[in-house]
C-alpha cells in the first residue's frame, strides 16, 4: 500500500511522532492546575459553562491543527513538484 493510501485509511497519524518539549509540558501543567482550580470553586452551572468552553476551545483547536496540517501537505507537495 502506498504512503497516500495509509494515510488516506487512517493507517498513519502524523501527530503520533510528535515530539512534546518541556516548554509545552509546562504549559499543559498550568492548564490542568488552572482548570482544577477553576472546577474546584465553580457551582453546577458555571462548571457546565466552563465544560463546554473547553469543549469548544477543543474543537476550535482540532480544526486549527488540521487546517495546518492541510497547509503543510499543500506546500510540500508544490515544493516536490518545483
Amino acid at each position: 500500500m502506498s504512503i497516500l493510501q495509509e494515510l488516506w485509511y487512517g493507517n498513519i497519524n502524523p501527530s503520533e511522532d510528535k515530539e512534546v518539549y518541556d516548554e509545552e509540558k509546562e504549559l499543559i501543567k498550568l492548564m490542568a492546575r488552572h482548570q482544577e482550580c477553576l472546577t474546584s470553586k465553580l457551582k453546577d452551572k458555571e462548571l457546565d459553562v466552563l465544560k463546554k468552553y473547553v469543549e469548544c476551545v477543543d474543537e476550535y483547536t482540532s480544526f486549527i491543527e488540521c487546517q495546518a496540517f492541510e497547509i503543510g501537505f499543500k506546500l510540500a507537495v508544490r515544493l516536490l513538484t518545483e
